[in-house]
């Protein structure tokens, strides 16, 4: 996790709130936190609300120039790994051109294809409201056994085992055709014009 040395700068280095305080120094250790709710809690207080669908999401990404994450209906070890998977891919590429784009982005946590969206409602990323609260956010969407996205027709899930809570993409816009990214490096085309003799 690059640069999160000079990025902590705008980080409380105290909270009473424990789960709060202990995700501050998550961050402070790691440059980013993954806070996973599902109905199994590492709290176990009477206060605790088992959530109609799991997820995870990220706080301190907004330190780095990223928006926050969060993730629906996956189990806590998988959300975690596809939002520390992206929080990596994300420092290295514009997350702008992913949204506008509607760009299938592979990762090795996730055997399927994930877009982004921009989150509307952001309630459920409650300690990342507590410290960034204006920081933006974007949903992690995955698809269904077939492929169908949650703004497909057909797509099989019902909306509580995923629910959408972001701006889906605009189907006016004109698709320009796949565009898969991986994590995986291509081959190096500056090197290749190195090598390459010029005339003359």
């Amino acid at each position: 996790m690059s640069d999160h040395a000079a990025a902590i700068r705008g980080l409380p280095r105290w909270h009473p709130e424990p789960l709060v305080q202990d995700t501050i120094h998550r961050i402070r250790a790691h440059g980013w936190s993954v806070t996973a709710v599902s109905e199994l809690c590492a709290e176990c207080s009477e206060d605790c609300e088992v959530p109609d669908c799991a997820f995870a999401y990220s706080t301190g990404l907004t330190l780095h120039s990223i928006p926050e994450l969060i993730v629906y209906g996956l189990d806590a070890g998988t959300s975690g790994a596809v939002i520390n998977e992206l929080g990596d891919l994300l420092h290295r590429c514009d997350w702008t051109e992913f949204v506008q784009a509607g760009t299938e982005i592979c990762v090795a946590a996730l055997d399927v294809p994930l877009r982004l969206v921009e989150l509307v409602d952001k309630d459920d990323m409650r300690v990342s409201n507590v410290l960034f609260p204006d920081a933006p956010a974007l949903q992690v969407v995955w698809p269904d056994d077939w492929g169908r996205f949650p703004w497909d027709d057909e797509y099989a899930l019902e909306p509580v085992h995923q629910p959408v809570k972001g701006v889906l993409p605009d189907p006016g816009v004109r698709d320009v055709g796949p565009r898969v990214i991986s994590r995986s490096y291509g081959p190096n085309r500056k090197e290749r014009r190195r090598r390459k003799p010029t005339a003359g």
